[in-house]
């Protein structure tokens, strides 16, 4: 299933953006460029929730609940989350790094 968070996405001083998804606790991460910074976010939310029961994840805000005062170059956007390509992900990670290991 599908669960779609909003994230704020800050400009950062040396390049790139900052991502924090403000309806999980301690979920934030970065990304140099835009497309980075939305994989990031999507993993962030995947490490954060991977031990939560899915009828437990937090609930998602509206977009335009999301208060942006501390935060200075921002946008607020939704980053798709589906808990089912996140650890196919994993998998194919845990895979490649096996890959590697027998190469070496």
């Amino acid at each position: 299933m599908k669960h779609y968070y909003p994230a704020v996405f800050e400009t950062a001083q040396e390049g790139g953006y900052t991502v924090t998804v403000p309806d999980i606790d301690g979920c934030f991460t970065e990304g140099k460029t835009l497309e980075q910074a939305m994989w990031m976010a999507q993993d962030a939310i995947g490490c954060m929730l991977e031990d939560v029961a899915e009828v437990d994840y937090p609930k998602a805000s509206k977009v335009n609940d999301i208060d942006t005062a501390e935060y200075a170059d921002c946008f607020v956007t939704l980053v798709e989350f589906d808990r089912q390509v996140y650890e196919q992900r994993c998998r194919d990670v845990a895979l490649a790094r096996e890959q590697i290991k027998a190469l070496a």
